[in-house]
């Protein structure tokens, strides 16, 4: 006599059974991957605000002018930063707001906003702390001033820990409740060498 065969196939028990397995794994790690997410939009704020130091850097060398970067801290769409850059008329650290002697402007060539390229991450500190209203110029040396006054360039003050002094920006992602979350990273510009990331 021939036996019967079971139908391939769930049972809707074995089905439900899965999927509320499922459903339990992805809550599982649902924090694990937002902590990850918001850690590598972070990361990708800090990269882009090196790749405008290094843009800076660079073009200051193959161009023979200055550059000046502003780092502005309650600017941008929400409050979150940024950071304009602006090519100088020659390689002096001065004249950057106004014409030269024959009219021409000096020209910003790229700006960084965070709340509308980064959202969530802000600038939480400089320093020095007056890099806003004396921000900095990048020689064609390679060497970095502050600017004061958009006529006298002056080297960055000494830190406790880097001989030579060094500015510094950190950064931070905020949460929608605007509570500050993870770690802060710095970014180090000392004024004679490259710059550098950390975390604080």
């Amino acid at each position: 006599m021939p036996r019967k065969c079971r139908p391939a196939g769930f049972t809707l028990v074995e089905l439900m059974m899965t999927v509320a397995l499922i459903g339990v794994l992805a809550l599982l790690a649902a924090p694990g991957v937002m902590k990850a997410s918001q850690e590598r939009e972070l990361a990708n704020a800090t990269q882009a605000v090196m790749n405008v130091i290094e843009f800076s850097r660079t073009q200051a060398a193959a161009r023979n002018r200055a550059y000046r970067i502003r780092p502005v801290v309650t600017g941008g769409i929400q409050g979150s930063g940024s950071f304009e850059i602006i090519e100088g008329l020659n390689s002096a650290c001065r004249g950057f707001l106004s014409p030269g002697p024959n009219g021409v402007v000096p020209l910003t060539v790229r700006t960084l906003d965070l709340g509308r390229d980064h959202p969530g991450v802000r600038i939480v500190s400089l320093d020095p702390i007056d890099l806003e209203s004396a921000p900095l110029c990048f020689k064609p040396d390679g060497r970095v001033f502050q600017v004061r006054n958009d006529s006298t360039p002056v080297v960055i003050p000494t830190t406790a820990d880097m001989a030579g002094g060094d500015a510094r920006i950190r950064l931070q992602r905020f949460n929608p409740r605007g509570t500050g979350e993870g770690p802060i990273r710095v970014i180090r510009i000392p004024f004679n060498g490259l710059a550098r990331m950390g975390v604080e």
